[in-house]
């Protein structure tokens, strides 16, 4: 505990008032959305994004002029806060998350497109590499609404979208997208790199290269 003496002016005299604080007491809430929408504001979110996208396209012209003769390329890629930014709708609800809303908002197809992550998409495109998208996004109710959206924004020259359905038992973020990872694998692809704003996104392994965007909005296991 920290003690405080606080001098205060009461009826022309002064009092010392003693108050106990406590040290373990975490960032005020309104603080940090506060702090979150400054750093995303302030082009510095935007510049951290553009250094991992440039990190991401060197990788992916070097490998690309490594590729052994009938190699099958494949860039993994989310969706959420990775190639698509759901900043207008996350301020617009304080930062709260809202089932029906959040839905609503899927299906607005309305989510703009993070523009450096998407032009890593175009150069993996260029290169001849093949591109999945693995999202937390749900099946079926969230799929006519991304599958729009990516279109919308240029995104739309994919070999798959995989969503999270019903069948699927992984308990978390991490290993369901690992287990699928394991699985293209499996149909011959070799995965050279992985983009993703969680660390659940690409952890496991199971690609060349792994590429983690900022996201201080909320976190995913």
């Amino acid at each position: 505990m920290n003690f405080r003496r606080i001098w205060s002016a009461v009826g022309g005299g002064i009092l010392l008032v003693s108050c106990l604080v406590a040290q373990s007491e975490p960032l005020n809430l309104t603080e940090a959305k506060s702090a979150v929408r400054e750093y995303h504001d302030s082009g510095r979110y935007q510049s951290d994004v553009q250094r991992v996208a440039g990190w991401a396209n060197t990788w992916l012209e070097q490998r690309a002029a490594m590729r052994k003769t009938g190699e099958r390329l494949l860039v993994i890629f989310d969706v959420d806060e990775t190639v698509l930014s759901n900043y207008p709708q996350m301020v617009a609800k304080d930062f709260g998350y809202v089932p029906e809303d959040w839905v609503k908002w899927v299906d607005k197809a309305a989510a703009p497109a993070i523009k450096p992550m998407r032009e890593v998409y175009r150069v993996a495109r260029k290169l001849d590499v093949d591109v999945v998208f693995i999202t937390g996004r749900r099946a079926p109710e969230e799929e006519t609404g991304t599958i729009t959206n990516l279109e919308l924004q240029g995104m739309g020259g994919y070999v798959r979208i995989i969503f999270r359905g019903e069948s699927d038992t992984a308990e978390t973020a991490a290993e369901r997208k690992q287990l699928r990872r394991i699985q293209l694998e499996k149909e011959g692809w070799t995965i050279i790199a992985s983009l993703g704003d969680q660390g659940s996104d690409i952890a496991g392994g199971h690609a060349e290269r792994i590429f983690k965007l900022p996201n201080p909005f909320y976190e995913v296991p």
